[in-house]
């Protein structure tokens, strides 16, 4: 072996123990995004060396006491935990962020990478309602959701699954909004709901509101005469 190859060889034998030392001292966090308000999060914690045994500890981010302990008996160490569990004090809604390290006599790993979980919620359907059922593209229709919250964040409205604006709880949509997107048709069925949020900072968001069948009647342009068929008028105000 010439003095080159030695060279490159205990080069290499160097890099991978050093990549080995390095890696070998950091577990590995796999978790899922988010969870609902009463479901269950499975949290696994990847052994950072081949000895098991030892004690695999999770931890929210900005607690020094561990969340959960288990002994480990392979190289994975897999948690299981309630939304409760997971949120402690903290309210529904919140995003939860979690590490993990392993220890084993005298050895104790860095913590993992952190990765957060979102526990999301959901509040009571707002009823919707309408000023009118029928408009052309020029028209506006005045559409109100309204929560059963005294404070809510902001509003959606929906076409479908469709979001057509957000923002105040009671705005005025024109004929033309509310079928965007949609091909020229000479009747356009919308059918409309309203969803809201009822914090800023909180992933929690309400269940639909009631249904609302709404009708474009006309070309979907702002530029072409509304055309109405024959036996259709507007309804009363809901």
């Amino acid at each position: 072996m010439d003095l080159v190859q030695f060279f490159t060889l205990s080069l290499s034998c160097w890099w991978t123990a050093a990549a080995r030392y390095y890696f070998s001292n950091n577990p590995k966090l796999i978790v899922t995004d988010e969870i609902e308000d009463g479901g269950t999060v499975e949290v696994t914690c990847i052994l950072p060396i081949d000895y098991t045994g030892g004690d695999c500890r999770l931890y929210r981010e900005d607690s020094l006491s561990p969340l959960r302990v288990m002994t480990a008996r392979s190289f994975l160490c897999v948690f299981h935990l309630t939304s409760a569990e997971l949120l402690g004090r903290r309210p529904v809604g919140s995003r939860i962020y979690l590490k993990c390290d392993y220890h084993l006599q005298q050895y104790t790993s860095a913590f993992s990478d952190i990765k957060g979980v979102t526990v999301s919620g959901s509040s009571p359907s707002p009823r919707l309602s309408v000023s009118r059922h029928l408009l052309s593209p020029g028209d506006s229709v005045e559409v109100t959701c309204s929560p059963p919250l005294r404070y809510v964040s902001s509003c959606q409205f929906y076409r479908d699954s469709v979001i057509i604006t957000r923002g105040s709880c009671s705005r005025n949509l024109t004929g033309q909004q509310l079928a965007i997107w949609e091909k020229s048709t000479t009747l356009l069925p919308v059918n409309m709901t309203c969803r809201y949020d009822p914090h800023d900072h909180l992933d929690i968001r309400s269940e639909p509101s009631n249904h609302h069948m709404l009708f474009v009647v006309g070309p979907a342009c702002p530029y072409c005469p509304a055309v109405s068929p024959p036996g259709l008028t507007s309804a009363p105000p809901v």
